[in-house]
């Protein structure tokens, strides 16, 4: 599924991000975690996020929500509905291993 003003959860590419938020959300290590491993653009579901990081999946899945509500990430029913998908938007990453969430850039290590 290509990245749209119409995904669910999508603030498209003219939705300004609140900076004191961005930078809140990205001070969580767990929230940094599931950055990391979404920076490849796949799509992933918050069980799959949880069996990677070895967590819980309630916990990584409060996490998940809240990045999705800062903006950070998308999320999407897959085809069949049952699951929730996320992924990092195409247009937060431009240049591989680089967000650049508008009010601020961060290059991952």
């Amino acid at each position: 599924m290509a990245d749209s003003a119409e995904e669910p959860g999508s603030r498209g590419k003219a939705g300004a991000l609140d900076a004191r938020a961005v930078f809140a959300l990205l001070g969580n290590k767990t929230r940094w975690a599931l950055l990391r491993i979404l920076a490849d653009g796949q799509a992933r579901t918050a069980s799959e996020l949880a069996a990677v990081l070895k967590r819980d999946f309630d916990g990584v899945s409060k996490q998940l929500r809240l990045l999705r509500q800062g903006g950070l990430v998308v999320a999407f029913a897959g085809e069949d509905r049952r699951f929730l998908y996320f992924r990092i938007p195409a247009h937060y990453r431009q240049t591989p291993g680089v967000f650049d969430f508008g009010v601020c850039t961060v290059k991952m290590p």
